[in-house]
């Protein structure tokens, strides 16, 4: 059996026919290379794990080299698309089966998002990317309910659908997977919020339509069934579920070069070092490493000059042994590297381990400028430097290139540096001039490149018209003449006969004019030999199906030709591309990638014979990515790294070393950690050299590591000089506490809610760094605030970005966007004159800073301390720090780790760690400030000294009153005593501020003195530089001028004076017309003047009332002017009025004088009177300005005595009137508390008075105007110029009471509908989780039990005996969750408690004889149901536990145990729920109180069937109970039937009826499908804009009803509401 044995006993499925079992799918193969990368559906849809091979060589199916390419390649592939799997079979469920259980429970682990496909829209071909296809999605639901720059930047921060994420297009049974296409247009990163165009109409894009996105797709791996696959999809009419899976951070670029190098080393295994690499098993544990081969030649020696500090000669000789010491002493290199770097010159494959801060960058550049130095001698090539990310690439490159090498090429395009973009590859090749032998290649390869474009195009074109009906009308003709002849007749001979029908309804008419037959039909190969006339529908419908199945598989056959050949030329125009790409490199000193670039650009580097290749940071590399970067040409590979730093990330823990049941595998071991610590102690160990000398860290620093984990690392003499931290009494310590960490509360598309963060910590580093940077000595990055979790790092972020600018890592941001946290790409604050650096443990590797704040987060009585566990972490975490390192942590979480307790012994033992951190005042040294809080650093510390005061001189010679702060800050302190200054001019004194600019135009007032101006004016007490120049100051002086013509005078400002002719007169005209009244018009609009002449003179007709008084009462005629008519009796009303109110009944009638009858939280129903009030101010005796009924004003606002400037205010603003010139009589004034006064006709207009009262012309009001219609006031009426308050204005009480009343009921409507959706949601989750739970073992024991129970009489009674009975938490939360509604339900009745009381006080006062105007406010007309939602809401979590509870007595084997329900009140209270429905008119809460009957009563019917002996009594039931209830089942029935509204219950209706009728056990709507209704609700009563009520008191908004025409029905009822107009 071809079996590898495991561990000596278990057996091994070895991959593809070496299987026992045989191969797991069609993707199963012993051989690496015949893999496809991308899992096939055959592979999806396998339940067998794929080969894993293990870490243990001796353990492979293959030996050597090809056992460790085969393994990196499986392992690779599987932490990559191994998670995969999982997420793609669950959406192929989902699409299989929509409805299914599976999509409410089934979660994979992997994060993924899903996208509807509504349409594949076009198919198109580039030349870069080839073939690809355009898709419309469904908006996200998140991002649909944006607006649309909302939108735009949440698709841009989310980072969805980015270029090259790679995407699985899923149709059932059918997966394909694809790259997002450059050609995707996703929203500008660098848009600008202020400046955006509107996206044109129709624009394809994934962010301008809030309905659809839109996407393109390039194939990740062509196949010919993808592209017969995706044909199929572009010719299909037929609505298709489809959809479109990403897996965000999964980019095609990032994997799939790698693994295809990988299997192109396997092909040629031309790997070199391979045996050192995959030595022989049971060889040598050490070995010499021989020099590189091209050291080899005779005499051959480094010129080592350029290292020297004296520029004079230093060579070596491989052969020779090295002399460091010499080195060391002629160079700026210690001892440890400079034997590192001749080491590394004298072996073929050199390692050299780096711990923090010896300068491992440093070495590498060195070896670098050496092998440079040497180049041409030694014929070496470029020299290819790899990294695993960007950013310690450009670190490298940048560095090279300022210490002098210029010869640089940087492959990638994610390279953030400026100098590093001049030198890209991609740009120096668009500039370069072509040689004539890359003109002609590229000159024969573009040509027939886009040839193969254009007919790959003219396929897809013609692929979508009637192509198909054309080749299926030729393939008949070839193949069955016959059936040709009758299909198409002799008519198809002729041209003109085709032009009038496509060939498909040819064929359409044929099979239908078949005569349907009864029989079989027959054979094709005995059709094809009959009489085509002869067949039946059967057989032609048979025929017609195999011709279009045989053009259809032709199609796809010269579908793929086509792409084939396209992807030949593409290939070979990209060679042709690569070859100039080969030349440019070829001239490069130094080519850097990234391992990911470098395998992408595999094909080119192989041809380049590069002999050197450098790697830093190889600890972090995975060893895959190193040997696809070990060039066939390599003879010098040199590794720097730290296997006791960070390991390579990979993203399935299952793998990992970490991870006990990984490490089997351990992918996340190096390559370098492999060579230097092999797993076995028989395995062949390569000699390394090790970095000894730190120049970091202060010695108390580098102390935590040298006695942990580097026990020879020794310090550099000037890290002992360092300075203290400012501010702070000792350089190192621990702060302790023990404040609990929290989880991170997980995002709509978070999987696990892995993340913590830790409040305590945020506010304390918080304080902390605060303290540091106002101790004004660190410059722009000296301070880095590092976490090991994205969660805290989000928190921190949001916190310290308030008050500093804040440095965010690159990959921490990233990771961030990743894991949807809500981050903003740039942050540039700067309050305090300081940076930040801020980034997680991993992504701070290879940094420093002088101070490092430490945020460790994780605090719990477990000890679990997560991740930060490792000693990798550990020792990363505490080597970043150069003078300072502060860590805010629990010690005793951290203490289990065996690293931890020697760290935390050791800052025990010297005294650095506790529960209050020590500060210190940089004068005071010897205050003692200890902190233990946030807020002890404002009380402390308050200006990062202690509390005394400063005292120091400051610039200006006053004494420092601040409290006691760094000396860098003391020349940013404000003076604030007065300035002393004198100004020179005038010898006055500054009357700023001491630590302010002096004001330029002295402002001190000369009291008394008068200034002449130019124009004849003084201005009085003038200031001190307006004297210095009188003629620029204008004369607000009012000069009297009067008008000729008119002779009306006006005033004017003396420097605003105009020639006397151009004055426009404002004044009224004044004109006695015949009537006797003046004429109303103003002077400008009845004369016509020239040159001081009045020339034409035409006035108004007379507006004003009559004012003829009557006989018989003590009013004037009120009508307007009617002077050749009688005056008509009088129909004014009685003059008798209250503060309230004013008496409707006329003069002639017997008028009942009463108080107004409406409630004070009612609008008043009185008719305000429009006239002056008759009062007199006090003290100055003179008629109130205002109108009668309202408080008379002040004093100061009397038109006689005011001041100048209240005369001069406008108060019409109809004719722009000023006070001075109001007619108080005919308009009286409006005076609101604000001082805003106007005339009672303007503010009438500006408050719409119009649209609540009937008024005459002049303003006067005579009716309350209409009824009125409840939540319709859009908002509070407040003063037109300031808003203010116009509560105090009687006229006004109407309207602003009606606003008042309308906003309140809006507010508690939108507020108890808020609270019944959130119970709703709370409920259908814990329905949710009831029907996934286990059942216990301990369930079916309990019902085995003979025994009788009282279950109680109340509902809650029966929860808990429920609870009490299963003895298991399975009911608790949902127990705890019907105690919320309860409250919520009473906290709901006693906010809708003072609107049901207006509604009886309005009642009782419209009740009473006489009453004006029967008014009713809002409440009184709407039913809000906040108490009836909480009602439904309570007996469906009743209804939910017992049906659960029963159902599961009914699943149990033995039923021993009787049960008895009190269901007199639970019964009462679903008949008051059906009520109080029925009263407010609300169908769906009715229909749901009649099914919450009959559902009850079936449940416990159901308990009674289940007895041995059927016996209703014993349960609590008779026979009355459930005729009543098959009667309540009736009525719902009638309900669900005859109105819309409730048709969303007929599910469970009939599940009820089955109940009831048939004792089939309830199964009513799915949580999926409660959930859909659910979100339907939820949308209602929360649109803006109008807000109307049906005749049934039921409020809606404009986006709640279904039309706004004629038809709008109401959501509740299906009342008709009228046309709406929002």
């Amino acid at each position: 059996m071809a079996m590898a044995p495991l561990k000596g006993w278990i057996p091994q499925d070895l991959p593809g026919s070496l299987s026992a079992y045989g191969p797991r799918h069609d993707n199963d193969f012993e051989d690496i290379s015949k893999i496809r990368i991308l899992p096939t559906m055959s592979e999806l849809m396998s339940t067998r794990q794929d080969y894993r091979p293990l870490y243990d060589p001796s353990q492979l199916h293959l030996p050597g080299i090809r056992g460790l390419i085969d393994r990196h390649f499986r392992l690779l592939r599987e932490d990559t698309v191994g998670p995969l799997k999982e997420g793609i079979c669950e959406e192929l469920r989902i699409l299989e089966d929509p409805r299914g259980e599976h999509t409410s429970y089934l979660q994979s682990n992997v994060r993924k998002y899903s996208y509807s496909v509504v349409d594949i829209v076009d198919t198109t071909c580039k030349r870069r990317s080839g073939l690809e296809f355009h898709l419309k999605l469904k908006q996200p639901e998140l991002a649909s309910r944006l607006s649309t720059e909302a939108r735009e930047d949440w698709w841009r921060i989310s980072k969805r659908l980015e270029i090259g994420a790679l995407v699985c297009f899923l149709e059932r049974d059918t997966a394909v997977f694809f790259a997002v296409s450059d050609s995707t247009i996703r929203p500008k990163i660098d848009s600008n919020k202020g400046n955006r165009d509107r996206p044109p109409f129709g624009k394809r894009d994934l962010h301008s339509n809030a309905s659809f996105a839109y996407v393109s797709l390039s194939l990740a791996e062509p196949s010919d069934t993808d592209l017969r696959v995706m044909l199929r999809a572009i010719r299909s009419k037929n609505p298709t579920p489809r959809s479109l899976i990403e897996f965000p951070g999964v980019l095609v670029p990032s994997f799939k070069p790698a693994l295809s190098a990988l299997q192109h080393i396997s092909r040629t295994l031309d790997l070199p070092f391979t045996n050192l690499l995959a030595p022989v098993l049971d060889g040598p544990i050490q070995v010499t490493i021989p020099p590189p081969l091209y050291t080899t030649k005779p005499k051959f020696a480094f010129d080592l000059k350029c290292l020297t500090s004296d520029g004079g000669n230093f060579t070596f000789r491989p052969k020779n042994d090295p002399n460091p010491r010499d080195l060391s002493i002629r160079s700026s290199l210690d001892e440890g590297q400079s034997r590192a770097l001749l080491n590394t010159l004298k072996r073929g494959l050199a390692l050299i381990q780096g711990p923090p801060g010896t300068g491992k960058s440093y070495t590498g550049e060195a070896i670098i400028k050496v092998l440079l130095a040497n180049k041409y001698k030694a014929e070496i090539g470029p020299i290819v430097c790899v990294c695993r990310t960007n950013h310690a690439l450009d670190q490298l490159l940048e560095n090279l290139w300022h210490d002098g090498v210029k010869k640089i090429i940087r492959i990638g395009s994610r390279s953030e540096s400026l100098i590093l973009q001049q030198v890209n590859l991609r740009k120096i090749a668009q500039d370069v001039e072509r040689t004539r032998s890359e003109k002609k290649t590229l000159g024969k390869s573009g040509p027939a490149l886009e040839n193969a474009e254009k007919a790959l195009k003219a396929f897809i074109t013609q692929i979508r018209t009637s192509m198909i009906s054309q080749r299926e009308k030729e393939h008949v003709k070839d193949t069955a003449m016959l059936c040709y002849k009758a299909i198409f007749g002799t008519e198809q001979d002729q041209w003109t006969a085709s032009i009038h029908r496509d060939e498909d309804a040819y064929f359409r008419r044929w099979v239908n004019e078949g005569v349907v037959s009864n029989s079989a039909p027959r054979e094709i190969r005995i059709l094809m030999k009959q009489d085509p006339t002869t067949f039946s529908r059967q057989e032609r419908s048979l025929l017609r199906e195999m011709w279009a199945s045989a053009v259809i598989s032709d199609l796809e056959d010269e579908f793929i030709s086509l792409h084939r050949s396209h992807w030949a030329a593409k290939k070979r125009h990209e060679m042709g591309i690569g070859e100039v790409d080969l030349r440019i490199l070829g001239h490069a000193d130094v080519i850097g990638a990234t391992t990911a670039g470098l395998a992408k650009n595999l094909t080119t580097l192989r041809n380049l014979r590069a002999k050197v290749l450098l790697c830093e940071e190889a600890g972090e590399v995975l060893e895959s990515h190193i040997l696809t970067s070990l060039l066939p040409s390599v003879e010098h590979a040199i590794l720097i790294g730290d296997h006791l730093q960070l390991r390579p990330h990979i993203d399935n823990y299952e793998l990992s070393i970490a991870n006990p049941r990984g490490e089997k595998y351990s992918l996340d071991v190096s390559l370098f950690e492999r060579l230097v610590k092999p797993p076995r102690p028989t395995d062949l160990r390569l000699p390394f050299d090790m970095l000894e000398v730190q120049r970091r860290m202060h010695p108390s620093i580098s102390n935590l590591i040298r006695s942990t984990l580097y026990n020879d690392l020794k310090d550099f003499k000037e890290v002992g000089g360092y300075p203290e931290v400012a501010g702070m009494r000792k350089r190192l310590y621990w702060f302790h506490h023990e404040y609990p960490e929290s989880r991170t509360i997980p995002s709509q598309n978070q999987v696990a809610d892995t993340s913590r963060t830790n409040k305590f910590e945020v506010d304390m580093v918080c304080a902390f760094v605060s303290h540091l940077v106002r101790q004004g000595v660190y410059n722009h990055n000296d301070i880095a605030v590092i976490t090991p979790y994205l969660g805290q790092l989000h928190k921190l972020r949001q916190r310290l970005q308030e008050s500093f600018e804040v440095v965010v890592e690159d990959q921490d941001l990233m990771d961030s966007q990743d894991e949807d946290f809500d981050v903003t790409p740039n942050i540039h604050r700067q309050e305090l004159g300081s940076c930040l650096r801020l980034a997680t443990v991993d992504n701070f590797q290879g940094e420093e800073a002088k101070v490092v704040v430490i945020s460790l987060v994780r605090s719990n009585l477990d000890q679990q301390c997560g991740f930060m566990q490792t000693t990798n972490r550990i020792n990363v975490l505490l080597s970043r720090a150069k003078h300072g390192m502060y860590i805010f942590g629990n010690s005793t979480t951290y203490g289990g780790v065996d690293m931890w307790s020697e760290v935390i012994s050791m800052l025990k033992k010297n005294g650095n760690i506790g529960t209050s951190l020590p500060l210190q005042c940089p004068r005071h040294k010897d205050a003692l400030i200890e902190v233990s809080g946030p807020e002890d650093f404002a009380r402390l510390s308050p200006e990062a000294g202690c509390n005394a005061q400063c005292l120091q001189v400051l610039e200006c010679g006053h004494a420092c009153l601040s409290k006691c702060h760094a000396a860098p800050l003391h020349m940013t302190i404000k003076c604030h005593q007065r300035c002393s200054l004198i100004k020179k001019i005038c010898g006055h004194g500054c009357p700023n501020r001491c630590g302010e600019p002096c004001e330029e135009n002295c402002s001190t007032v000369l009291e008394g003195k008068k200034l002449f101006l130019p124009c004849g004016h003084f201005l009085t007490s003038p200031r001190c530089w307006q004297t210095l120049v009188p003629g620029e100051i204008e004369c607000r002086q009012r000069i009297k001028i009067t008008i000729p013509g008119c002779n009306h005078s006006v005033e004017l400002p003396c420097q605003g004076y105009v020639a006397v002719n151009d004055i426009i007169c404002r004044a009224r005209c004044g004109h006695f017309l015949p009537c006797g009244h003046q004429c109303p018009g103003s002077c400008k609009t009845c004369i016509v003047r020239e040159g001081g002449r009045v020339v034409k003179e035409e006035h108004r007709d007379c507006i004003s009332i009559c004012g003829r008084s009557y006989g018989t009462c003590s009013h004037v005629c009120e009508r307007p002017c009617h002077p050749n008519e009688e005056c008509p009796p009088c129909d004014m009303d009685c003059d008798v009025q209250c503060k309230h109110t004013k008496c409707r009944k006329t003069c002639s009638e017997r008028c009942p004088h009463s108080r107004c009858t409406m409630p004070c939280a009612a609008p008043c129903n009185w008719i305000p009177c429009s006239k002056r009030c008759k009062k007199v101010l006090q003290p100055c005796g003179h008629q109130c300005p205002s109108l009668c009924g309202e408080i008379c004003p002040d004093a100061r606002y009397c038109q006689t005595c005011a001041s100048e400037d209240i005369k001069r205010t406008v108060v019409d603003t109809i004719e722009v009137r000023e006070y001075r010139d109001i007619d108080l009589d005919t308009d009286p004034c409006i005076f609101p508390k604000c001082g805003h006064i106007m005339t009672a006709l303007s503010m009438d207009c500006k408050l719409g008075m119009s649209d609540y009262y009937e008024s005459l012309d002049d303003g006067t009001v005579i009716a309350i105007k209409g009824p009125y219609e409840p939540l319709t006031s859009a908002t509070i009426k407040a003063c037109p110029k300031c808003r203010g308050s116009l509560r105090n204005i009687s006229r006004y009480g109407r309207l602003v009471r009606q606003a008042l009343l309308d906003e309140s009921t809006r507010r508690f409507i939108r507020w108890s509908h808020a609270q019944f959706i959130m119970l709703e949601r709370r409920l259908l989750d814990e329905q949710q989780q009831l029907e996934h739970s286990k059942n216990s073992e301990q369930l079916p024991k309990l019902f085995n039990k003979v025994d009788k129970r009282e279950m109680g009489v109340f509902q809650i009674d029966h929860m808990l005996a429920i609870h009490k009975s299963i003895n298991n938490d399975r009911y608790k939360r949902i127990i705890a969750l019907y105690f919320d509604i309860f409250l919520c339900m009473d906290r709901v009745r006693g906010e809708e408690r003072p609107y049901k009381l207006l509604f009886d006080l309005v009642e009782q006062a419209n009740s009473v004889e006489g009453a004006i105007g029967q008014f009713e406010p809002g409440p009184s007309r709407v039913h809000t149901r906040g108490e009836l939602l909480s009602q439904v809401t309570l007996f469906r979590c009743y209804l939910m536990v017992l049906s659960d509870f029963l159902k599961l007595r009914n699943d149990a084997p033995k039923r021993c145990t009787t049960m008895h329900f009190g269901l007199e009140k639970p019964i009462e209270d679903c008949e008051l729920l059906i009520k109080l429905a029925q009263t407010t008119g609300y169908i769906v809460q009715e229909a749901e109180g009649h099914i919450f009957f009959a559902r009850l009563v079936g449940l416990i019917k159901q308990l009674a069937n289940s007895e041995e002996h059927f016996d209703l009594k014993v349960v609590g039931l008779c026979d009355a109970t459930i005729a009543k209830a098959k009667d309540h089942y009736s009525q719902a029935q009638a309900l669900v039937r005859d109105y819309q509204p409730a048709t969303h219950l007929q599910k469970e209706l009939d599940a009820v009826g089955k109940m009831l009728n048939h004792g089939v056990f309830y199964t009513g709507m799915s949580v999926q499908e409660q959930r859909a209704i659910h979100r339907e609700m939820a949308k209602k009563l929360t649109g803006i804009g109008y807000w109307g009520t049906c005749a049934h008191g039921h409020p809606f908004t404009v986006a709640d009803v279904n039309s706004l025409g004629e038809d709008a029905k109401c959501p509740e009822c299906g009342a008709n509401v009228g046309k709406i107009h929002p």
